[in-house]
């Protein structure tokens, strides 16, 4: 007996895509009834700079669950992958949780339309996992411990179609250990299983409350060369510069749009050649360091 076929599969592609894009793309009225899912209500483990809101129409958030929050029982982690986060007064003990996936108003239908359509067999989860993973821009925030969870979760089409990203870059004197090694295992993952077109970096820029950055001479372009040289060449840093991560990123190709911007915040003076080198580095962010990184990333220059 044959098997039998969908009848959305008779119908020819084009027609498939549009109704794909109509149950997957943004609603272009917001939904007034199912706005907000129980999942934006659940605390989220980082509380970074600012609130954590997903306006863009066209971005889907994802973020660290807060592991005090009860939720260690929802149905949804049986379906996730778990991983340790660093609690405690002195962040020296690790606590599993997992990620959530924040809906807007003009997203809230996903809830309903991906598990239900993605589900009903290989052949449209391929064709509608193009449209829904290569639509959307995947934004982490300051939740880079959620990324290769997620990633590792989605079937392969999924994540091959996989093309917008944003991250938040904590680059500040204050950077953890643990939080090195987190952002050096996602640049490992993304330069090995992603084929990125776009990438949304905001990176962390001190600047000082007193006088600001008025005083403060930038980096120029040239000068973040000649630290990536001096460090590569001689293994020697100027003012206690950390750009190792900066290179780690370095090894995401193919890009062909990047956007950096600084997420400025209050810090202490110059009372150091640490903080001092920091606080130009905040005032540089989008400035020369932009420069620097988007002609390498962008335009291949060595």
């Amino acid at each position: 007996m044959a098997e039998s076929i969908s009848p959305l599969l008779r119908l020819p592609l084009e027609i498939r895509l549009m109704i794909y894009e109509y149950l997957l793309l943004p609603s272009q009225i917001p939904s007034a009834s199912h706005a907000t899912s129980v999942a934006n209500l659940l605390p989220d483990f980082h509380t970074y700079h600012f609130d954590d809101t997903n306006d863009a129409i066209f971005t889907l958030a994802v973020r660290t669950m807060d592991p005090y929050a009860g939720a260690q029982s929802s149905r949804s982690w049986k379906r996730r992958s778990t991983y340790h986060v660093r609690t405690g007064p002195f962040l020296t003990t690790t606590t599993p949780t997992t990620y959530r996936v924040l809906l807007s108003p003009y997203t809230a239908h996903l809830r309903h339309t991906v598990p239900s359509l993605l589900a009903l067999n290989h052949q449209i989860h391929a064709e509608a996992a193009k449209v829904l993973y290569s639509t959307y821009t995947f934004s982490f925030h300051t939740s880079i411990e959620a990324a290769v969870p997620f990633f590792s979760d989605l079937t392969p089409i999924a994540r091959g179609s996989i093309r917008q990203l944003a991250l938040t870059k904590k680059g500040l004197p204050y950077t953890k250990e643990f939080d090195r090694s987190e952002w050096a295992a996602l640049c490992a993952y993304l330069s090995k299983n992603l084929y990125l077109s776009s990438l949304d970096l905001s990176v962390a820029a001190g600047k000082p409350g007193d006088h600001g950055w008025d005083d403060v001479t930038p980096i120029s372009k040239e000068a973040f060369e000649l630290m990536q040289r001096m460090r590569k060449d001689w293994g020697s840093t100027v003012g206690g510069a950390d750009l190792l991560w900066v290179e780690q990123m370095f090894e995401l190709k193919g890009l062909q749009k990047m956007n950096i911007k600084a997420l400025v915040e209050h810090c202490p003076g110059a009372v150091s050649e640490t903080m001092a080198f920091w606080i130009a580095f905040g005032k540089s962010v989008e400035g020369g360091f932009k420069e620097w990184v988007k002609s390498i990333m962008i335009d291949g220059a060595a």
